[in-house]
């Protein structure tokens, strides 16, 4: 699959898989393209999947030194003038939900609709000294005190962060396999820090009142991260007209990896549920 250079400033990979309602895949924070192989490719059967390696992960070069979610969002808005596709549905996990909260708020007329995965809108919601903007104090304790790869492999593989204590204890090598998928397109360290700075340096809390397209916020009723992720979906839907909460019954943050079956149902339904007649 190509690389694209686009006028937003990024050398892009991208690939395309099936036919169908335009349906774009934002990963979560330093993950690639390939954290969607082999488990949402599957959405290929139903739907134009268009994934991508977000600026600063995998095979995408960015030419500016500061990452935010607004240049982010933008991106995809030029991949997907690059591919000539007026509007598509959205469905971002974790930071990639803030970046198609970004897209749908600042184009949202290229969007069918949203799908906000264990997600949130910025800092606000967030709880105690969480709330602060900028690269978080535990962050970098956890990456000083353990090492980069060390303190990710922890929170992906070995805490209940992604993957339940139950999954992990019945799937060790499922969970490994995982990691192993990810980690060689994973963001390295710089430019995982550059990632984590414009996610704690963005805000939309305030502006979720002016969302329009049609919103699930789709979480774990498990999700533990520091992000606190269930407070922050409460936020989003109390402040999305009309949006829809879904809870996923026995997942945490990973639950797209963990019951991919599920999720990925539950995607298509929206997608079928939200596309022109």
């Amino acid at each position: 699959m190509p690389n694209v250079n686009l006028p937003s400033g990024v050398n892009l990979y991208y690939e395309i898989h099936g036919q169908g309602e335009p349906l774009v895949l934002i990963p979560s924070t330093g993950f690639s393209a390939e954290a969607w192989k082999p488990s949402q490719l599957a959405l290929a059967q139903s739907a134009n999947l268009i994934i991508h390696d977000p600026r600063g992960c995998g095979r995408s070069v960015a030419t500016q030194q500061v990452y935010t979610i607004n240049q982010m969002a933008n991106d995809i808005v030029a991949l997907l003038d690059h591919l000539k596709i007026p509007s598509a549905h959205l469905c971002g996990h974790s930071m990639g939900g803030r970046i198609a909260l970004e897209m749908a708020l600042n184009f949202p007329g290229r969007v069918k609709s949203l799908i906000m995965a264990a997600s949130g809108s910025g800092q606000v919601p967030r709880p105690g000294p969480d709330c602060v903007p900028g690269l978080p104090h535990w962050l970098v304790i956890r990456m000083v005190e353990k090492g980069f790869e060390k303190a990710l492999r922890e929170e992906y593989c070995d805490t209940s962060a992604f993957f339940t204590d139950d999954y992990r204890k019945n799937n060790p090598d499922t969970v490994e396999a995982f990691f192993q998928q990810v980690w060689p397109t994973h963001a390295k360290l710089s430019e995982y820090i550059h990632l984590i700075i414009a996610r704690h340096n963005w805000e939309a809390t305030h502006r979720l009142g002016d969302v329009k397209v049609p919103t699930l916020i789709l979480i774990g009723d498990n999700d533990s991260g520091r992000s606190n992720h269930l407070a922050q979906a409460e936020a989003i839907k109390s402040r999305i007209a009309g949006a829809e909460l879904r809870l996923l019954k026995g997942q945490s943050h990973g639950f797209f990896w963990q019951a991919p079956d599920e999720t990925n149902q539950t995607i298509l339904d929206w997608v079928k549920k939200h596309s022109a007649k």
